[in-house]
């Protein structure tokens, strides 16, 4: 009995766990999403990596990817590119 509520236990903190990733990532998601939509002409990479960092999120949601680390980097770096290339224009 104190077996299963142990797994119970775990099993809830594994749950709060993965909502609170959840949560900080659909933030973060749509911060970029602001941000790219402030960019006019976004180029075809950055659309892409959203898309794909999107579509990782919708994955994690439904429990089948671990994490999205990898794509919402891509996406940060993408739009520091953009940030790079908007202060060399100026």
């Amino acid at each position: 009995m104190l077996l299963l509520l142990f797994a119970i236990t775990l099993t809830n903190a594994q749950q709060a766990q993965h909502d609170r990733t959840e949560l900080a990532m659909y933030q973060r998601i749509q911060a970029d999403q602001e941000t790219i939509s402030d960019i006019w002409r976004a180029d075809a990479r950055l659309m892409s990596d959203y898309k794909k960092a999107r579509a990782c999120y919708t994955s994690f949601h439904l429990y089948r990817a671990p994490d999205c680390d990898t794509q919402l980097r891509q996406v940060e770096s993408d739009l520091g590119n953009v940030e790079v290339a908007r202060a060399g224009a100026h």
